[in-house]
């Protein structure tokens, strides 16, 4: 999974943040997808919740993602 971190310069894919990083599968395993470096992108958590849909149903996981940031750090979303 480093890899795929390096790869991606540390950063979110989708919005450039270096903060909450996670590996995505962008075919999902239960679709025969793999671990392969073309089927993986780095996602910070908001985005990968968003990839997974999960935002209009899940604010709460939102609010225990923006607890884990440094205190006194903008989050991507803040603004919405």
């Amino acid at each position: 999974m480093k890899r795929v971190l390096e790869r991606d310069g540390w950063r979110c894919r989708k919005c450039g943040s270096l903060e909450n990083l996670q590996i995505h599968h962008k075919l999902k395993r239960s679709q025969q997808g793999n671990d392969s470096l073309d089927n993986l992108v780095t996602l910070c958590a908001y985005c990968h919740l968003a990839e997974h849909g999960q935002l209009g149903y899940e604010k709460s996981a939102a609010e225990v993602i923006e607890k884990t940031v440094q205190p006194g750090r903008r989050l991507p979303w803040s603004s919405l």
